[in-house]
């Protein structure tokens, strides 16, 4: 086996420098260009959408307006019900 470990020696040798040359450069493989080209003028291209197009005027309100307030009535209840035992739970501690 001693003939095969110069050439091994030899290989591992040319990968070290090619690896250590890959690390000097901002490339990560050596002669090798990563930049892409340059984008072309103009907007980028639209997307395909899943979802299909709103059009203004079609949307169907999730809640009634006598819905929200009475949501938003329930939600400062919840508030002011939250805070008040949080100031109990203070008070008990001290």
């Amino acid at each position: 086996m001693p003939g095969m470990q110069a050439p091994l020696a030899l290989v591992l040798g040319a990968f070290l420098a090619l690896l250590l040359a890959g690390c000097a450069g901002e490339v990560p493989v050596p002669f090798l260009n990563a930049a892409l080209p340059p984008a072309p003028p103009g907007p980028a291209p639209d997307y395909p959408s899943i979802a299909p197009p709103v059009v203004e005027g079609t949307r169907i309100p999730v809640m009634t307006q006598a819905e929200r307030e009475a949501m938003e009535a329930q939600l400062k209840k919840l508030v002011s019900d939250r805070e008040g035992s949080v100031k109990k739970t203070i008070d008990k501690s001290n």
